[in-house]
């Protein structure tokens, strides 16, 4: 209720009225739709629950994680001090920014985030332009190092389980059209987005089944929607469909998505038959969208 969903009367009860509420902020969250509480939708309300200025923030192990990190990171991103994209995690790469921004404002550069710092943030951050602006024009920036082919591009492609072969076709011509191609398996999206951090890819490419519908998801926070992910997701959305009748692109804040420091997709499939069916397939499409988004560049 706090957070701006109506829950009805506190009753302590989890009745028909919580369940719509809890909907109606996973929706808001952009994470999934399914009505229970689990450990990514508590996680969510713990971290909406933050507020900058509420709390110290600084870099520790493991990263502070919130709404008031994602607000800090907009300010940053404004006035030039990008870390990448907007993802409500104090890593390494905010850190640097936060120290950096203390030293150009001549304040104590110790890269806690205090009530100094947030109250200048504020004071020289309406001056300039939206967060969205820089990030959307380092994306476009990386791509065009790439040229126009794949070659040397580096893709992590992960599975969570059952799905080697799907993985292994789309490896397959991947590396034909001269990518260099590294694969994950684990339970854990976590566990995948740290793998292709560590690879230090370029993209990142997910493979789920999931029961509920197909999906060609991309990142998307409060302040920040991976351009690059939003196209090539529309063009890979396009392209399957055919094979899997409608299959929309969505933004989403999931693990895979969020934690990677590189455009990443997810690729849900709702139906498992005509994906084994038509993997072959799908690894062409996959492939064909991300060399033709290379070569053309972010719109």
């Amino acid at each position: 209720m706090s957070l701006g969903h109506e829950a009805g009367e506190l009753d302590g009860l989890f009745g028909e009225a919580t369940q719509i509420a809890l909907k109606a902020f996973q929706s808001h969250r952009s994470i999934d739709i399914d009505g229970i509480c689990g450990p990514q939708t508590w996680s969510q309300l713990i971290e909406a629950g933050h507020r900058l200025g509420s709390r110290l923030l600084y870099l520790q192990a493991p990263p502070l994680r919130g709404d008031d990190i994602a607000d800090l990171q907009r300010l940053l991103t404004s006035l030039g001090f990008s870390m990448g994209q907007i993802d409500g995690i104090h890593g390494q790469q905010t850190a640097d920014s936060l120290v950096d921004f203390q030293l150009n404002a001549g304040l104590v550069p110790d890269g806690v985030c205090g009530p100094v710092t947030i109250e200048f943030l504020h004071r020289v951050g309406t001056r300039f332009g939206e967060a969205t602006d820089s990030n959307r024009l380092q994306e476009k920036q990386r791509i065009l190092n790439f040229g126009s082919e794949l070659n040397g591009l580096k893709v992590l492609l992960a599975e969570g389980g059952g799905l080697d072969a799907v993985v292994a076709s789309l490896r397959r011509t991947l590396v034909e059209a001269g990518a260099e191609v590294l694969t994950s398996h684990h339970p854990d999206w976590s566990n995948h987005a740290q793998q292709a951090n560590t690879f230090n890819a370029d993209f990142c490419i997910g493979v789920e089944v999931r029961e509920e519908g197909s999906s060609i998801c991309h990142f998307l926070g409060d302040h920040f929607e991976s351009p690059t992910g939003k196209q090539l997701g529309a063009a890979i959305s396009l392209g399957l469909a055919e094979l899997f009748n409608e299959i929309p692109s969505l933004g989403m804040r999931l693990p895979l998505l969020r934690e990677t420091r590189m455009p990443a997709l997810l690729i849900r499939i709702g139906d498992v038959n005509t994906l084994v069916k038509d993997h072959l397939a799908m690894s062409q499409v996959v492939t064909n969208a991300l060399r033709d988004f290379v070569e053309i560049g972010l719109d």
